[in-house]
């Protein structure tokens, strides 16, 4: 059971691009049911960088080496949505409570991720769990009243678009300014810290957390084309 990993990521790459993602893996080095399970959070392509790491680590399956390769066994993602912090999201969701369960039933672990298990039986506890259903809700996160009467938020929310320029080829950027937000020292105070304006392309901005909600306004008020 299971597909080479490689063969899959040359299939389906580009499926993966801007997706948040959790996966179940089992290298072919592993003595016995020994699965890893894990997460890819931030979107653009990260997810295919996520899963090529373990095969560029592990390499390909070959009858001279049985201890290379690794094989992929599940791949379930949604769209990334900047909007959505990685603690809130679906997929890290997913993963919490899938570790928490299996500890819960007392499947033998190594490390954090990874579980000694049938793969039958790792797929009957994630059905048990009901995590597949839904999806995640970026209205349902939001900053308190008292932070946004401070102008607080994440390192690079978005706040406002101020302007725009296109060039002569079409391409538009747009003059983005982002919320103040709390920055750590090594003694754990926070200082309230500015970011400066950026001009950004649409591709970027929708990467950053409020920042599609803000350029599709702006783009339809000004009448723009992406």
């Amino acid at each position: 059971m299971g597909v080479e990993l490689k063969g899959w990521l040359e299939k389906h790459k580009e499926e993966l691009n801007n997706h948040r993602i959790f996966y179940i893996l089992r290298a072919n080095l592993e003595k016995g049911d020994v699965y890893k399970i894990g997460i890819s959070e931030r979107g653009a392509t990260s997810a295919y960088g996520r899963l090529n790491d373990y095969y560029n680590h592990m390499g390909e399956s070959n009858k001279d080496n049985k201890c290379m390769g690794v094989k992929l066994h599940l791949v379930i993602g949604n769209l990334f949505n900047p909007n959505v912090a990685a603690s809130d999201s679906k997929i890290r969701q997913i993963e919490t409570k899938m570790i928490a369960h299996l500890k819960k039933l007392g499947v033998t672990h190594r490390g954090r991720e990874r579980f000694k298990i049938s793969i039958d039986n790792l797929f009957e506890a994630l059905e048990q769990l009901g995590v597949l259903k839904g999806d995640e809700d970026s209205d349902m996160v939001k900053r308190s009243p008292r932070i946004q009467e401070l102008n607080q938020a994440s390192k690079d929310t978005v706040k406002s678009i101020v302007g725009h320029k296109q060039d002569r080829r079409g391409k538009l950027t747009f003059e983005v300014t982002f919320h103040d937000y709390l920055k750590y020292d090594k003694n754990q105070v926070a200082k309230l810290t500015k970011q400066a304006m950026q001009r950004l392309t649409y591709e970027q901005l929708i990467q950053l957390r409020e920042g599609k909600t803000k350029a599709d306004a702006y783009i339809k008020r000004e009448g723009l084309r992406k």
